[in-house]
């Protein structure tokens, strides 16, 4: 199924044309593309955050979480666009990654979901923009559930927990616990787990030498999930949704989607994008870019 024939709108199509045609010189090269990094003390925890800043107004903030013990890098080649299409974006290293501090027992993703909202209350955001990845989108999920008002639109990328993971038990697990692995199996087990078969060979190299994974933030998120009612996160709430997928994952199969379409009708969108798999916005950041973007367009914070 093409991404056109899921997205048809007049919007989608120029913020595809113009991001496309734009986007692929300030990738690297622009000031953009390196975040700003800081840490914000919420309290109950200190939160180290990457941030990207719109050359203009700052009024319109994206508040991103990736996914399982991930960090920010998942979000490396998406977050500088969205900060040249003029949004404020910041990526949350949770508890216990690159240098966040915060308790890791007994955790819920009602109080991963609070972590959020503390950090937008300092930032004095009354209303932001919602953004989850792979597990992030769970923990999105919840905080557009709890927290309504606060929430203007919710993007969910590669999101599951609808549908069971169609890879091997336990490859993922390997690939993201097992530090010591030779280069050659983490990119084997990539390619299994996170990528598309139709991505290059390069981009995964890159992702296997680079990768960086928290084990016990990793344990605590799941955790969270465990001690958390899947009926209590999956509808994420009440307001508009944007669920973008990769074709070819198959750790959150495109399913989800469906499945969360049918149940969730107008009010959710979802754009699957071809030889794309759990990684889709390190794999094709344009086109996720142009979908993101016409989304929020239509869904202003301010």
């Amino acid at each position: 199924m093409s991404l056109l024939s899921l997205i048809t709108s007049k919007a989608f199509k120029t913020a595809a044309a113009i991001c496309l045609s734009a986007a692929t010189s300030v990738l690297f090269s622009s000031d953009a593309a390196e975040p700003g990094f800081r840490t914000i003390d919420i309290g109950h925890a200190q939160l180290n955050v990457a941030e990207w800043l719109p050359a203009d107004s700052r009024d319109e903030l994206i508040l991103a979480l990736p996914g399982s013990g991930g960090d920010y890098s998942r979000y490396q080649r998406l977050a500088p666009l969205l900060a040249e299409a003029g949004y404020h974006t910041i990526v949350i290293n949770q508890r216990g990654i690159m240098g966040s501090s915060g308790n890791l027992e007994e955790l819920t993703l009602s109080d991963l979901a609070a972590d959020v909202i503390a950090i937008a209350d300092t930032l004095q955001a009354e209303k932001f923009h919602m953004v989850g990845w792979a597990f992030g989108n769970r923990t999105s999920r919840m905080l557009a559930t709890e927290y309504p008002d606060r929430v203007a639109s919710l993007t969910l990328i590669a999101a599951g927990g609808l549908v069971p993971a169609l890879t091997q038990p336990g490859e993922l697990s390997r690939l993201l616990g097992e530090a010591d692995l030779p280069l050659a199996e983490k990119i084997r087990l990539a390619r299994r787990t996170l990528f598309s078969p139709a991505t290059d060979d390069s981009l995964l190299q890159d992702y296997a030498t680079n990768l960086r994974y928290w084990p016990d933030a990793r344990r605590a998120q799941r955790n969270a999930n465990l001690n958390t009612p899947v009926e209590q996160w999956s509808a994420g709430g009440e307001g508009p949704v944007l669920m973008v997928m990769g074709e070819d994952d198959l750790t959150a199969p495109v399913e989800n989607g469906h499945l969360m379409k049918q149940r969730h009708g107008e009010r959710l969108e979802l754009v699957i994008i071809p030889e794309s798999g759990h990684v889709v916005g390190l794999e094709k950041p344009h086109e996720a870019l142009a979908a993101i973007v016409s989304f929020l367009a239509r869904n202003p914070a301010h």
